[in-house]
């Protein structure tokens, strides 16, 4: 034999070892892969390295070692968040902004981190750090990274808003406070800013349609007044889109919603008083509704920013009484509905936000299409993960019982992987 076939067989079996090495095996009991309208059963999911390799019926002929028995469990593609705020924490919202140093809100953000991918959540966008200055995208390379556990991250950095319009609010005019959004008023300002946020590494643009810190319009549910002219909105949609990121829209009333499709927006965040129409439009125009419902009832029963108010009481359980009926004029219609929480101050409850979408009218596979291969379209990511199939991150979850049947179910999480390595065992032992 001469040298050199010596050494490349050498190097084939070689190779032929670390595979086997990096290769982990799933039984899943009943599996959703993300787009089918129907559980499977019995399903046998090949892992190489990060990657699915395979996705086929149990024969019960396979390897027995590197198997990881999930047999007694539904399993699924990991969950994706479309809008968080992961820098953001348990606690006083505005103390956060005005006494945390974004240093100590990075450190913060990677407990939350934690706490999120534990729940099941493997890819996340952030939708704006709330004044901790890059905590967001610097969080975001960590966990890339590997120096930390956490999702994946798109991350926003910060709102592009009008002046005066998102920021704290109450205080003397002479105090300078930290910064919430980027203000940019004019063609060439915007445009400047969304250049300036693609410079800083962002991958979406975040844009307040309207804005109740400028001023509420309505005292009987949230409202704020407009932000921009639609020849603005052109310009930061146009240079966004030129820099290959996306525009997610902050809006509240169908007017505003109506003037963001109107200038090509990517997503409707939170959408709280709109019609079928609307909805229509935007189905038509490929634009994605992101509704956000928990966040305002846990809002109204003062679970975040502490207690409220009698009169905002009236006024945020108005706002989610006319919220759910929007939500479920969108179910109506074609659009597309994705999966987003907006809990900050909760991390790892974001699949509580499934449940109510259920309990609103949703199909349980609909809903759970909205958190994985729907979510992954709006991000853009549908090549990489959202779906259990060759090819894809090996982002892989499972939970006790069976969310068809009972959408709760998704909240009973006891394994969580992305991109082949474990975070959660099924014994609910961290690794």
């Amino acid at each position: 034999m001469s040298f050199f076939l010596f050494l490349s067989l050498l190097v084939l079996n070689m190779s032929h070892l670390l595979s086997q090495e990096n290769t982990l095996y799933i039984k899943a009991g009943f599996l959703f892969n993300g787009h089918d309208d129907a559980l499977r059963e019995n399903v046998f999911i090949t892992i190489l390295g990060d990657k699915i390799e395979s996705v086929t019926a149990a024969t019960g002929s396979e390897p027995d070692s590197q198997i990881i028995d999930l047999s007694d469990y539904t399993v699924l593609p990991g969950l994706i968040d479309t809008h968080t705020h992961i820098v953001l924490h348990p606690g006083d919202y505005e103390a956060q902004i005005l006494r945390e140093t974004p240093e100590y809100r990075a450190i913060y953000g990677t407990v939350c981190a934690k706490a999120t991918i534990e729940a099941g959540v493997t890819t996340i966008r952030d939708m704006g750090n709330e004044g901790a200055g890059f905590a967001d995208i610097a969080l975001r390379d960590a966990i890339n990274d590997g120096l930390v556990p956490g999702p994946r991250i798109f991350a926003s950095i910060q709102p592009v808003t009008s002046t005066g319009s998102y920021n704290l609010v109450g205080y003397s005019p002479y105090f300078q406070l930290p910064p919430i959004s980027y203000p940019a008023d004019g063609p060439a300002e915007i445009r400047k800013t969304v250049r300036r946020l693609i410079k800083e590494g962002a991958d979406v643009i975040k844009i307040y349609m309207e804005s109740f810190e400028k001023k509420q319009l309505r005292q009987d549910r949230l409202s704020g007044a407009m932000n921009y002219t639609e020849d603005e909105l052109k310009v930061l949609v146009e240079e966004a889109h030129m820099g290959g990121l996306k525009v997610a829209a902050h809006a509240y009333s169908d007017e505003a919603t109506r003037m963001a499709v109107r200038v090509n927006v990517n997503s409707i965040e939170h959408g709280l008083y709109l019609t079928e129409e609307t909805f229509r439009q935007m189905a038509r125009k490929d634009i994605y509704y992101v509704p956000t419902l928990l966040v305002y009832e846990l809002w109204r029963d003062s679970k975040i920013f502490g207690q409220i108010s009698p009169e905002n009481k009236i006024k945020l359980t108005n706002t989610v009484e006319e919220h759910t009926k929007t939500f479920q004029h969108a179910l109506k219609t074609d659009v597309k509905i994705a999966f987003g929480t907006d809990t900050f101050e909760l991390p790892g409850t974001n699949a509580q936000e499934l449940v109510l979408m259920v309990r609103y009218g949703m199909k349980p596979l609909a809903a759970l299409k909205s958190a994985t291969s729907v979510a992954a379209d709006l991000i853009g990511i549908n090549q990489l993960t959202g779906a259990i199939e060759s090819g894809k991150f090996a982002d892989i979850i499972a939970v006790k019982g069976n969310p068809v049947n009972n959408i709760e179910n998704i909240l009973n999480v006891v394994f969580v992987m992305k991109e082949g390595r474990i975070y959660l065992s099924e014994t609910g032992k961290k690794l």
